[in-house]
């Protein structure tokens, strides 16, 4: 056996203590590396096929003879236009919104973008929660919808928004094309 002498023993042992750190190392990023892959392939994002993607719906328009709303005099109980200009006068994005309001005479209308984030309302503070709550309904096709709010979908610049108008206590959910074009008429001016 060679003769070691004390400083080549402690460069022999100074060297392994340094390969078995480095081989510990590369374990524990093997490690990490491994349940990493793990966790991502147990839970893949699968596509249900009951849910429509995120997109603006067709939702089919109130018709007085369907035979949904047979039996039923609706067209009393539906908001109907008056004759004021959402546009002309208005010093900003809210104050249209509020004359919209008006003019469907709803309690208040909010623009929300699809996952939920408040974009411009007709009132000064309204709910963040609200405004949540309701988009993801819109966006889950939820049925059916609490009394009261008229949910609606629209495209504006490539973005997709969603309509809140709470109607006090509207018993029937409609999808008013006229409070959809006007509301997008206040998008183009604005935004």
């Amino acid at each position: 056996m060679p003769d070691l002498s004390d400083p080549e023993i402690t460069v022999f042992f100074i060297a392994g203590g340094v390969v078995v750190v480095l081989l510990c190392i590369a374990a524990v990023i093997l490690a990490k590396k491994r349940r990493h892959g793990l966790k991502s392939r147990s839970s893949p994002i699968a596509l249900d096929p009951s849910r429509s993607p995120l997109r603006v719906q067709k939702i089919p328009a109130y018709t007085p003879g369907s035979p949904h709303n047979a039996g039923r005099d609706t067209d009393s109980l539906l908001p109907r236009p008056n004759g004021i200009d959402c546009i002309t006068g208005r010093a900003n994005l809210s104050e249209s919104l509020a004359a919209l309001a008006e003019k469907y005479s709803l309690d208040e209308i909010t623009l929300a973008t699809a996952d939920g984030l408040l974009l411009a309302s007709s009132q000064k503070s309204p709910s963040a929660d609200d405004v949540a709550r309701y988009a993801g309904l819109f966006a889950e096709n939820v049925q059916p919808r609490p009394p009261g709010i008229i949910l609606f979908g629209l495209e504006h610049k490539g973005s997709f928004l969603v309509g809140i108008a709470k109607a006090g206590d509207l018993p029937v959910q409609v999808r008013e094309p006229d409070l959809i074009r006007d509301t997008k008429d206040i998008l183009n001016r604005w935004i």
